[in-house]
């Protein structure tokens, strides 16, 4: 019987005698169990509330990086932008520029640059993230790629026609390639437009630019002057004769500065914009014309 009991002596404060205290052995155990599970219980809680700390502080984080980067993603879409664009005045310069040197033009397949299907690595890489972050930098990564590949393309290009042009210096001085005035502005591109005499539709077959009376008219290739004389419509007019079926004329001139069958160079002054003829303001008239039909004079505007 004894064994079942835990005997404890109670001592009161003050002067109160001491009392024998009999408890039972199941009920000792019963508390010592529930005090440690009440402890365990309250170290689970304690190492939970940690975690969740941990867990808040690293999605705080994470938010943080996630701000960072989607700015930064931000930032480099628009660079991207500025990119595409430097890249298409590129190629449309190329353009120019083979024409010059008697090359055939990159087709838009050929500058597309096309390749396979996305990079897999580089989706598992960005897995994880949220569906609108991870398809930025997907298509940041993909566009990179291709202005990387476009980029080489136009090193090539560009290559090729160097090598193009330094075989042949003499085509290049007698190829149409200079804007005929460095001020001023086209104030009327090559097609179809309303006449501002007439005011009906017609064909423009040249390039307007817009300068001051006097300014001065450049030769825009070597050549022989083939015409220098007054033209019903074009007013005070030189025509040019390049080679390799070139012919560039100049209407309006306020003066003529060259004669028949005078030769020219490329950059040479040939007279000064006016109004003459069939005009409403002072301006210059610019035609290129290859082998007998006047063409847009803009694709062989390459400098001033």
């Amino acid at each position: 019987m004894r064994d079942r009991y835990f005997n404890f002596l109670y001592i009161p404060s003050g002067n109160a005698q001491p009392r024998p205290l009999r408890v039972r052995r199941s009920t000792v155990l019963a508390v010592a169990v529930l005090v440690v599970a009440g402890m365990t219980a309250a170290t689970v809680a304690a190492v939970r509330y940690a975690e969740r700390i941990r867990q808040a502080h690293r999605l705080a984080v994470l938010e943080t990086q996630n701000e960072q980067m989607r700015r930064q993603i931000g930032e480099l879409t628009g660079e991207l932008d500025e990119l595409r664009r430097q890249v298409a005045a590129n190629f449309d310069f190329q353009k120019k520029a083979r024409i010059l040197a008697n090359l055939d033009d990159l087709s838009e397949d050929v500058t597309e640059v096309g390749v396979g299907g996305p990079d897999v690595a580089l989706v598992r890489s960005v897995s994880a993230l949220d569906p609108r972050t991870r398809d930025r930098i997907i298509s940041a990564r993909t566009d990179i790629e291709k202005l990387l590949r476009q980029a080489r393309l136009q090193s090539d290009s560009y290559r090729e026609i160097l090598q193009a042009l330094e075989t042949s210096t003499e085509k290049l001085r007698t190829t149409p390639s200079l804007r005929p005035v460095n001020v001023g502005f086209v104030s009327s591109w090559y097609g179809w437009r309303v006449d501002p005499i007439t005011g009906r539709k017609s064909l423009h077959r040249g390039m307007d630019f817009s300068a001051r009376l006097g300014t001065p008219v450049f030769a825009t290739a070597d050549g022989v002057v083939t015409f220098s004389g007054r033209w019903k419509t074009y007013g005070e007019v030189v025509e040019i004769t390049h080679g390799q079926g070139f012919v560039t004329r100049y209407a309006h001139l306020q003066k003529r500065l060259v004669r028949k069958g005078q030769k020219v160079r490329r950059g040479d002054i040939i007279g000064r914009v006016g109004s003459t003829g069939k005009s409403t303001f002072s301006h210059l008239h610019y035609e290129v014309e290859k082998d007998g039909r006047r063409v847009n004079p803009a694709r062989y505007v390459l400098a001033r």
